[in-house]
């Protein structure tokens, strides 16, 4: 499996060259332009959410970014050390909330839009609070060759 870490200070303004990153990682991957777009707002959005919420906005630490790849999904792990969120807020179905209309995002209110998307895009999420990092990882699966994406286990 290959890896590549990435750390930025926690401000917004460092998040949009990770994101292009993260849509030529994809790319790479051999995710659609379409698909790596949709990931790419997810990893924007989580990383986001770190500098936000977990460092209020404070610019003086550090979000890590973290990207595996292997043949069958690539994995982003977005970790922090500062406040933890509720992982049982992490972990609830956020996307049955309200309809989530691909024309119509802004319609979505704002609180949980960004997880309810980072749920219905990737294959499968997890956040795992911790005493020196927080980790949330985002997986997607790749497609095999002539194959049909991978199933769930």
């Amino acid at each position: 499996m290959d890896q590549i870490t990435f750390s930025i200070a926690s401000r917004l303004d460092a998040v949009p060259l990770l994101g292009q990153f993260v849509s030529a990682a994809c790319s790479y991957a051999g995710l659609t332009a379409l698909e790596g777009s949709q990931v790419e707002v997810c990893v924007v959005e989580a990383v986001n959410n770190s500098i936000k919420h977990a460092y209020g906005g404070n610019p003086a630490h550090a979000v890590e970014l973290k990207l595996s790849l292997s043949s069958e999904e690539i994995v982003f792990d977005i970790c922090d050390s500062g406040k933890s969120a509720d992982p049982a807020w992490m972990h609830a179905d956020h996307h049955h909330a309200f309809d989530l209309d691909p024309d119509h995002l802004e319609r979505a209110p704002e609180s949980g839009r960004g997880l309810a998307i980072i749920q219905q895009v990737m294959d499968s999420i997890e956040y795992t609070p911790g005493t020196e990092k927080n980790r949330f990882r985002l997986v997607k699966r790749l497609k095999v060759a002539g194959q049909a994406p991978i199933s769930p286990s």
